[in-house]
């Protein structure tokens, strides 16, 4: 039972072609800015909007764009045991400044 392995050899070739591999892997990785508006407007769908604007605003440049765009509507639900007065304030506010579909109390 003696078994012959084949050893591994690295000529320039193989070593090229790991570049190429590592290079096309590098450039397929991608950041959650370079997904679609459509994707975050599906996303948003299934968030509230206070949440999405907390989490997003600020971000970048492209994510502010997003969070103001008319085409972005969003859907807010308000607990008044949910949040303390100041927050209900910054709340209010959001509200007033936004384009909101549903309100739920």
């Amino acid at each position: 039972m003696n078994q012959i392995k084949r050893k591994l050899s690295f000529n320039q070739s193989s070593k090229d072609e790991i570049k190429k591999l590592r290079n096309e892997f590098d450039r397929s990785i991608t950041s959650i800015e370079n997904l679609p508006m459509e994707f975050f407007y599906e996303l948003f769908d299934y968030l509230d909007g206070y949440a999405i604007y907390k989490a997003f605003s600020n971000l970048n440049y492209r994510f502010q764009q997003l969070l103001n765009s008319p085409s972005l509507l969003f859907k807010i639900q308000i607990h008044h045991s949910k949040y303390k007065e100041g927050h209900r304030n910054n709340y209010k506010q959001f509200l007033l400044s936004k384009h909101v579909i549903v309100i739920k109390v």
